[in-house]
């Protein structure tokens, strides 16, 4: 059934195969997949709320969705199972790019509960305006091109109807076994007048960008917290790691102390920031967002047995392959040490290394 709101065209029991582009990334995958919807849910009693983007595969008679089974959106359909509801949740596809960045935060940028649309009323001077639900107690982001409404329980079904199908390419480059995701069903579709649908094409520049910025923000977040601020010029979460599992710090040294004391700081942040595998420590004189340049400063700056530091065993990122105990043997799945590859001058010998051409 279709009809009009003031300003949307509101579509009941939607048929999203036919009225949505959804991408098709690679031969293999389990189905359309929409890349870039963000499910806003809200728990209406404790105020918790929760901005996340995840994979959600359109099959021919349901819809489901790929949820980290440790993230805030898990935990928020957890609360409403223990009460015997389902969580509504709106699925917002076309926004200002900064509720996408905001949406990509995670600890210890933010805790569970904090409000993402906060993060970007900041950045933007001015709140995001949220509407009602048309079919359910949800709220959706009002400018939104595309609006799925929605509930999540704990039904869970195969993400592909193909035995040894893989999920589309995930953010690392690489596929995944498709397994048990959960199911979402989806009661109501409305968009705005000639709406465009937006989407990002599996791994890529774009979703590395986004990681990384909110792994940049979590860094940020834990050098003030530690008034450590001070000792970094600039963060990247290199794209060529997805955002997550190469990150260059460019480091201020005022004295020769601070030869050890920025790699200590990279290790309490590797131990502090389950996303991270291997920091880069960089001077000042070398740009950070250069390739070039981070391999000069390797090739001049580093020898590997002296300048790489391994921590102890730490939790990872579930999808590096590396991380897997087949990679290695007597390696527990998703935890290994990570390292410290540091690129810097010893403080002493600063004038052997002036650069010749700055």
């Amino acid at each position: 059934m279709v009809h009009r709101s003031v300003d949307r065209v509101v579509v009941e029991n939607p048929d999203l195969q036919a009225l949505l582009p959804a991408l098709t990334c690679s031969a293999g995958d389990p189905g359309p997949t929409i890349t870039l919807g963000m499910v806003y849910a809200r728990d209406e009693r404790s105020g918790a709320t929760n901005c996340s983007v995840h994979r959600i595969t359109i099959k021919p008679s349901s819809v489901v969705i790929a949820i980290y089974p440790g993230g805030d959106l898990q935990r928020l359909i957890d609360i409403h199972a223990e009460r015997g509801e389902r969580l509504p949740v709106s699925v917002s596809i076309g926004m200002d790019p900064v509720i996408y960045i905001a949406a990509a935060l995670s600890k210890p940028a933010l805790g569970f509960g904090d409000d993402e649309l906060g993060v970007v009323g900041a950045v933007r001077g001015t709140g995001v305006e949220l509407a009602p639900c048309f079919s359910n107690t949800g709220r959706f982001v009002e400018h939104a091109e595309i609006v799925l409404e929605a509930t999540l329980g704990y039904e869970m079904e195969a993400e592909s109807e193909v035995g040894d199908a893989h999920s589309m390419p995930e953010y690392l480059g690489y596929y995944s076994p498709c397994g048990q995701v959960s199911t979402l069903r989806v009661s109501t579709l409305s968009h705005r007048p000639d709406a465009i649908y937006q989407a990002l094409s599996g791994p890529g520049r774009e979703q590395s960008e986004l990681l990384g910025g909110a792994q940049e923000a979590s860094i940020l977040r834990l050098l003030s917290d530690w008034g450590m601020n001070a000792l970094v010029k600039d963060i990247v979460a290199q794209p060529a790691g997805g955002g997550h599992l190469f990150t260059v710090l460019q480091v201020l040294k005022s004295c020769e102390a601070d030869d050890q004391r920025v790699r200590q700081l990279a290790q309490r942040l590797l131990e502090n920031i389950s996303s991270t595998k291997n920091i880069l420590l960089l001077d000042e004189d070398v740009n950070p967002c250069s390739a070039e340049e981070v391999l000069w400063a390797m090739s001049t700056r580093f020898r590997a047995e002296m300048d790489i530091y391994n921590t102890r065993p730490l939790p990872g990122t579930p999808l590096d392959p590396t991380l897997s105990s087949l990679y290695r043997t007597g390696q527990h799945n998703g935890v290994a040490p990570k390292s410290i590859f540091d690129c810097t001058v010893p403080f002493a010998l600063r004038s052997r290394f002036r650069r010749a051409f700055a």
